[in-house]
């Protein structure tokens, strides 16, 4: 159990960078998503709204169709078609609040209204017709609409309510802003987490489904190379496929190695070591399994370098300096001695060493694979060094690849020391 915590840790840390991309995209996503959602709603809301009001007749407009005549008004014929078309009526009160003139006026209503009729009116309903008012001179224009099909209300709120609810809808807004974060950050967690493990997962069954086969493939033909009954030829052939079978298998370590680092799933058994112990001794396992002529190794370790600590998983970074010296040695480009320069120094508790060859260099393109964080698929020539970026980067470390002025290509690593 505390294993897995560790890795869960070191996931979390490692993932970071894009992992805080994808929050952001998740954001900006749910919130469009929510400000899309509004939109729509407002936009029905507004489509049913145009679609059932019912448009008023104005008094002013009343007014201006009503012509005085001799025993009181006559209204135009226009207007009162549209009385009749949106089944309202209206009448005109005189300065004592008589009836003087109406047009479709409901026979329940009075013919007469004193001051606190006239004011009830003005803010509610005129026995339970919603009604409109315009002052005309002395005269007060009244026109309404049929019961139940406008809702009329005043509404008066106080200073300190209204400053209340701007406060809570302030308040309001930065509720709905913060789960929209909280939303778009467990989403992306999760799915995340989900897919990534998914993938080692994957890769780390069909790496198993394979090994197994292939420790049966190299196993008979280690006994085909070795049998003395088969002839020179298909004994050489037999050794090419063991040969070859040994290449697969370390290409689906190399995978499996990279992806763990990849996805930081790799549970790193930290101790303190010795920078120059370790490349000493790859080095020097190098030289004895190299032909004589082959390889030449020089060492410049200053002395203040000899005794420095790091905190990392030894197995790895011995993985790491014999991964670059085989690189130096295949992608050299020579055919004779290869000469390879290996310097540690110390710089304010930090660790620096750089391997160098006398080699063609790196390519301008393996240089912008390296140095890009894309998740570009490596190369074959370059998977090696693929996994030593992602070892000292899992270290907490930086490394860097380049081209010397005198030719040969060269990489930097910088660690962090520790006390021994």
């Amino acid at each position: 159990m505390r294993q897995f915590k560790r890795e869960r840790i070191y996931y979390n840390y490692r993932k970071a960078p894009r992992f805080l991309i994808y929050a952001v995209l998740a954001v900006f996503s749910v919130a469009a998503l929510t400000c899309i959602l509004n939109i729509v709603l407002l936009v029905s809301a507004a489509v049913v709204y145009v679609n059932t009001d019912s448009v008023y007749i104005y008094g002013g407009r009343v007014m201006e169709s009503l012509t005085p005549v001799q025993d009181g008004y006559t209204l135009d014929r226009e207007m009162e078609e549209e009385f009749e078309q949106k089944d309202q009526w209206a009448m005109l009160l005189d300065e004592n609040g008589r009836v003087v003139w109406s047009v479709r006026k409901p026979e329940e209503l009075k013919d007469e209204y004193n001051s606190a009729d006239i004011a009830r009116m003005s803010k509610w309903y005129l026995e339970g017709y919603p009604v409109q008012m315009r002052a005309w001179d002395d005269r007060i224009m009244v026109v309404g609409m049929q019961k139940e099909t406008m809702w009329k209300y005043n509404i008066e709120f106080s200073i300190p309510w209204m400053y209340f609810v701007e406060r809570t809808m302030l308040a309001f807004f930065l509720i709905n802003f913060i789960w929209i974060v909280a939303l778009a950050f467990v989403f992306t967690k999760r799915f995340t987490r989900n897919r990534e493990r998914a993938r080692i997962e994957w890769i780390a069954g069909i790496s198993h489904d394979i090994r197994t086969p292939l420790s049966v493939v190299m196993g008979y033909a280690d006994t085909l190379e070795h049998s003395e009954g088969l002839p020179g030829e298909a004994r050489q052939q037999a050794a090419v496929i063991r040969h070859q079978s040994v290449v697969m298998k370390e290409l689906i370590a190399d995978l499996n190695l990279t992806s763990q680092l990849e996805y930081s799933m790799q549970a790193l058994r930290k101790e303190k070591v010795r920078p120059a112990e370790i490349v000493r001794s790859v080095a020097v396992s190098f030289l004895n399994d190299s032909v004589p002529g082959q390889l030449e190794i020089d060492m410049r370790i200053e002395p203040d370098a000899e005794q420095l600590c790091v905190k990392a998983d030894r197995q790895l970074f011995v993985r790491v300096f014999r991964n670059l010296i085989n690189n130096s040695m295949k992608h050299s480009g020579k055919r004779e001695l290869v000469k390879i320069r290996v310097a540690m120094w110390q710089e304010k508790q930090k660790c620096y060493i750089r391997l160098e060859d006398d080699g063609v260099g790196y390519s301008e393109e393996v240089l912008r694979r390296l140095r890009s964080r894309k998740k570009d698929s490596p190369g074959e020539n370059i998977r090696g060094l693929e996994i030593v970026k992602k070892i000292i980067m899992a270290h907490g470390g930086k490394i860097r690849f380049g081209n010397g002025e005198e030719g040969g290509g060269y990489c930097l690593i910088t660690l962090r020391g520790v006390k021994g």
